[in-house]
């Protein structure tokens, strides 16, 4: 009998164990998520301003193409 009370106590443990696992993996799983969300909104970002910065360069140009037709 004491056998098989060794065996649950283990159980319980190796169950508990999981547990904690999973409560880290949850946790990890969540920052991960924010993480990629803040990414993914900094890049967009940086699209804008990046094609903004193209239409100016390309504005700047035209303003001296103009300026060496005149």
């Amino acid at each position: 009998m004491p056998k098989i009370t060794e065996q649950i106590n283990e159980l319980k443990i190796s169950i508990e164990n999981i547990r904690n696992q999973m409560n880290k993996i949850k946790i990890e799983n969540t920052l991960l998520i924010d993480q990629q969300e803040h990414l993914v909104s900094e890049k967009s970002d940086l699209i804008k301003q990046n094609e903004l910065a193209k239409n100016e360069i390309k504005s700047i140009l035209e303003r001296i193409n103009n300026l060496e037709t005149e």
